[in-house]
């Protein structure tokens, strides 16, 4: 026999939809910083653009699956999903952690050494 009490909380549940209006800004804003349409995303991703809409312009919140398949074609960290307190203002910086975690060890060692000879020409240029 199923507990109707128990029953009655897990179908509550279920109709009732969870919002959370800042991981739809984060979302449209990652997505328009790339000017990305919703079906370019939506091909991109493999999430309807209907449902991309509902995420972003109604703050529904998607399942962890949908969630992940937006976060990997948009190259942006999960870290501001989870843990919303950490900064999350520059989302190119946001992309590059995620860029930089596909990479090889020998790739890492390659970028750094680029980034340093940038920093020391940047710098340079600055002094004069």
């Amino acid at each position: 026999m199923v507990n109707y009490t128990l029953y009655t909380e897990v179908h509550d549940m279920a109709k009732s939809k969870k919002i959370d209006k800042d991981m739809g800004f984060r979302l449209k804003k990652a997505r328009l910083d790339q000017k990305l349409t919703y079906d370019e995303l939506s091909e991109k991703s493999g999430v309807s653009s209907r449902y991309i809409k509902e995420i972003e312009n109604h703050g529904n919140v998607p399942s962890l699956e949908k969630l992940g398949q937006l976060i990997r074609a948009l190259h942006i960290s999960a870290d501001p999903f989870f843990y919303p307190a950490a900064p999350t203002d520059n989302l190119d910086y946001q992309r590059l952690l995620v860029y930089l975690s596909e990479c090889t060890s020998d790739q890492i060692t390659t970028i750094l050494a680029l980034v340093e000879a940038y920093l020391r020409t940047y710098k340079t240029h600055e002094t004069e």
